[in-house]
C-alpha cells in the first residue's frame, strides 16, 4: 500500500477533452498509472501522474483547472474475493471508501486500486 498524489481534474465534458489532456501530459513524458473520468460527479477526472511538477505545468498551460489529493493505492491479486477481503478490512476498522478505481492488465498477477478514504494515515497503517 502506498499514499499516492491524483490530481483531480475540473475539465469540460466534451468530445476530446480527455484525449487532449492525455496527449499533451504524453508530449512532456508524463505517464499515467491510474485514471478515472466520471463527468458526472464533481471532479470529472483523476489521474495519478508522474512526474507531478510536469503534471502541474502541462495543466497550468492548458487553463485546466484542477487540485491535489492524496489517495492510497494497493496492488492486490487478481483472484476472487482479493477486493472484498481488502475493503472488508477497511470496513471493519471504520473506514469508510469515497471512490475506488482500478485497474489490471491481462497476464498479470495483481491489480492497482486507487481509493479515497476516510481516514488515510489508518488505511495506511492497516494495509
Amino acid at each position: 500500500m502506498a499514499r499516492v498524489v491524483q490530481f483531480v481534474i475540473l475539465a469540460e465534458h466534451k468530445p476530446g477533452t480527455l484525449a487532449n489532456i492525455c496527449s499533451e501530459l504524453a508530449a512532456k513524458a508524463v505517464n499515467i498509472s491510474a485514471v478515472m473520468a466520471a463527468h458526472d460527479q464533481p471532479g470529472g477526472v483523476r489521474i495519478v501522474a508522474a512526474p507531478h511538477q510536469a503534471t502541474r505545468k502541462v495543466l497550468d498551460a492548458m487553463n485546466v483547472p484542477f487540485r491535489e489529493e492524496e489517495a492510497i493505492a494497493v496492488r492486490i491479486s487478481d483472484r476472487p474475493g482479493a477486493l472484498g477481503k481488502l475493503t472488508r478490512k477497511l470496513a471493519d476498522a471504520g473506514i469508510n471508501i469515497q471512490y475506488a478505481y482500478g485497474s489490471i492488465v491481462k497476464g498479470e498477477q495483481r491489480a492497482l486500486i486507487v481509493m479515497g478514504v476516510s481516514d488515510l494515515t489508518k488505511a495506511e497503517k492497516l494495509l
